[in-house]
């Protein structure tokens, strides 16, 4: 069986494919993203790989996101209950960082003019208080249909009760125009709160146009190279779903990319035998970390897109990642003080960072770690990309050190070291404050940028060991080969929890199982390879945040109840600190996952005939450490490392997609399964 991996960033298209009968993967990276299909045609071309011979196909992207935080959307309608449409501009009314005397709430991606209050009313028992006025209705979608709309995002009062006037109203938008891309709520999620229920639905029909274009043409790219297998999208949850889902609910792909790093990391983590796992991924435009505990990856149900203070809230299940704007291509620059800062804006790959030679005239951390002697300006990319050091030092000191009054090789220790400390402040925000030592787990690092700055932000943190696995550049894409498809379905369900509410729950939960079955055997599933894990959300009564609990019976009795009230406790200590174990809970949502299981490969990521005894370092050269200054370091490559033997820093690691640096109090050990695992020594 032939299994490919696309993986689309900001900067890079990467790509693995891997054969199950002779354990080989093959893995390339087109230096493109802006054309979607001409990188992933560049992959196939370089691999050698044949899109016809394939059975497998799994992609992610960043388009999704990038739609919505370059706002270059479509332009978006919104119907919602009468006199609830200005609830975008409401919001939740707080102030994240109450010190900001500058703090703007985020520009709602439909503006007033473009919203029209619908007469109708549910309450939030399902109940019709007010029918539906299809004529005032109808009036209201002509008038904003007129203003040359691409979309249109449908959001009524308690639509996740009784979705009836929903439905209706999508039908008619539907009659009147089929050209329109319609969203409704209650396809998205079925769930109270109602500002994030509305820019959930209003971000899925903001980005639906121009996802499902692109998505139409890579079907159309496969179907054109006679494809006959299997294809799939990943999505934000840590499961993949059809290209059909997708165009339908592009909202569930926001982090499609990324979480393929996660699920690659936890597989790492598994296979060395480490229970907690920092996933730290850099790549060129942003860094990302995210947690496994305990064998699981973390999942969230509150997201913003485009930041906590500024950004839109996703109302759906993410796999929980902090994304800070610290990537190779970061842009460094001095802001109206005139302090130096580094990101979020991103030269990305055209023209990308100064050292290119591609137009760019703004330094980045790319350009900083050339000058300071961590990549080789011959074997970027594995040779791809030429890097001119001389174009890198002349950008940095005109805009960097002179107006600091610092010399081109300060100005670039200043902007790694800013970078390095950004990133060991997310690392900390996904750790520390949520009551975890980071000294209690490893750091898997990945992404092109990854392992160059992974034992910097290590020990910022006093982490111990670093793990770099093979393919650490295209890491996501490996990861998504391990991806099963995957649903959510989530219905809320307010009431407190006590041993009365089995019954009711077990109903609810049948029903759920009942819609969710059916659409998973749809996706080419069949009954015997279908697994539903049921859950709930769960809070103290009186209290507005919930927290998640797996249901451990297929059947609710009175004894599993209390196993699960005695979970929460445990988990909401562990979250907190505390927990009030006197105190009722309640059950606030109920949530189904629905898994279409795939026959996943044995991931073999080390050639055997590639471990040697011995091996030469394939060159010398200088390279600044913030301990020793410049040292004359040994550089390897990857494939020729010994095996099962321990070398000590001072040294670098090249591949053809990542370098890893060494600093000189640490050691490196290449493991039987080709990982670099690294000593961290703790800073004075």
């Amino acid at each position: 069986m032939l299994r490919v991996a696309t993986d689309v960033g900001g900067t890079f298209t990467d790509f693995v494919a891997f054969d199950e009968q002779t354990g080989i993967l093959t893995a390339s990276k087109a230096s493109t993203s802006a054309d979607i299909i001409a990188g992933i045609v560049e992959c196939f071309r370089k691999s050698g790989t044949a899109v016809a011979g394939l059975d497998h196909f799994v992609h992610g992207s960043t388009v999704a996101i990038n739609t919505v935080i370059e706002r270059k959307g479509a332009r978006t309608g919104l119907l919602a209950t009468e006199g609830f449409r200005h609830v975008l501009d409401l919001g939740r009314g707080n102030i994240p960082n109450s010190f900001d005397l500058m703090f703007e709430t985020p520009r709602p991606l439909v503006p007033p003019h473009l919203r029209h209050g619908v007469r109708e009313r549910m309450l939030s028992d399902g109940t019709v208080l007010t029918a539906l006025d299809a004529g005032q209705a109808l009036a209201g979608i002509k008038a904003l249909a007129g203003n040359g709309l691409d979309s249109i995002a449908i959001c009524l009062l308690h639509s996740y009760a009784n979705p009836d006037h929903e439905r209706a109203l999508k039908r008619l938008v539907e009659e009147f125009d089929p050209k329109l891309y319609v969203t409704a709520s209650s396809d998205i999620i079925r769930q109270y709160r109602e500002y994030e229920r509305t820019s959930t639905t209003v971000l899925n029909a903001y980005i639906g146009p121009k996802v499902g274009a692109y998505l139409h043409e890579l079907a159309g790219f496969l179907g054109k190279e006679a494809f006959r297998g299997t294809s799939m999208i990943m999505q934000s949850n840590g499961g993949t779903m059809t290209i059909e889902a997708a165009r339908a609910q592009p909202v569930r792909m926001m982090e499609s990319g990324p979480v393929g790093g996660t699920m690659a990391a936890a597989y790492v983590g598994k296979q060395l035998g480490y229970d907690n796992v920092v996933a730290f991924d850099m790549g060129g435009t942003t860094a990302k970390v995210s947690m496994v505990k305990k064998g699981e990856i973390e999942v969230s149900d509150g997201y913003f897109i485009g930041g906590e203070e500024t950004g839109y809230p996703l109302q759906l299940p993410v796999v929980d990642i902090i994304e800070i704007g610290a990537g190779g291509g970061s842009i460094a620059h001095l802001d109206e003080t005139g302090a130096l800062k580094v990101g979020p804006l991103s030269a990305g790959a055209v023209p990308g960072p100064v050292c290119y030679g591609r137009g760019g005239t703004q330094p980045t951390v790319t350009d900083a770690d050339l000058l300071l002697g961590r990549l080789n300006p011959g074997y970027f990319l594995g040779g791809e990309i030429a890097l001119h050091p001389a174009q890198a030092v002349l950008a940095i000191e005109r805009q960097i050190g002179r107006p600091l009054g610092l010399d081109s090789l300060n100005a670039a220790r200043g902007i790694v070291k800013l970078a390095d400390i950004s990133m060991a402040h997310a690392v900390q925000s996904m750790t520390v404050q949520r009551g975890y030592d980071p000294r209690d787990s490893v750091m898997v690092a990945f992404g092109g940028a990854g392992p160059l700055h992974a034992v910097s932000v290590a020990r910022e943190l006093r982490i111990k060991t670093v793990v770099v696995p093979p393919f650490c550049g295209i890491f996501s894409a490996v990861g998504m080969l391990l991806a099963d498809a995957k649903d959510e379905y989530v219905l809320s369900h307010i009431r407190a929890f006590d041993a009365a509410a089995a019954p009711e729950i077990n109903r609810l939960f049948a029903t759920l199982e009942v819609e969710g079955a059916p659409a998973m055997m749809r996706a080419g599933f069949t009954a015997d390879r279908i697994v539903m894990k049921r859950a709930l959300e769960m809070r103290y009564i009186g209290q507005e945040f919930t927290l998640l609990v797996d249901s451990p019976e297929r059947e609710l009795t009175r004894d599993a109840m209390d196993e699960i009230r005695r979970k929460f406790n445990r988990i909401y200590e562990t979250r907190y600190g505390h927990a009030f174990p006197e105190l009722a809970p309640e059950i606030v949502s109920l949530r189904l996952r629905v898994y279409g299981i795939f026959a996943k490969p044995e991931l073999k990521l080390w050639n055997e005939h590639a471990r040697l005894a011995e091996a030469t370092p394939r060159e010398h050269r200088a390279v600044y450490f913030e301990e020793a200054g410049f040292i004359d370091c040994a550089v390897y490559r990857r494939p020729e490392l010994p095996a099962i033997r321990t070398l000590q820093g001072p040294l670098v690691i090249e591949e053809h997609s990542a370098t890893t640096v060494i600093s000189p109090p640490d050691s490196v050990t290449a493991d039987e399964f080709g990982n670099l695992v690294i000593s961290v020594r703790s800073g004075s």
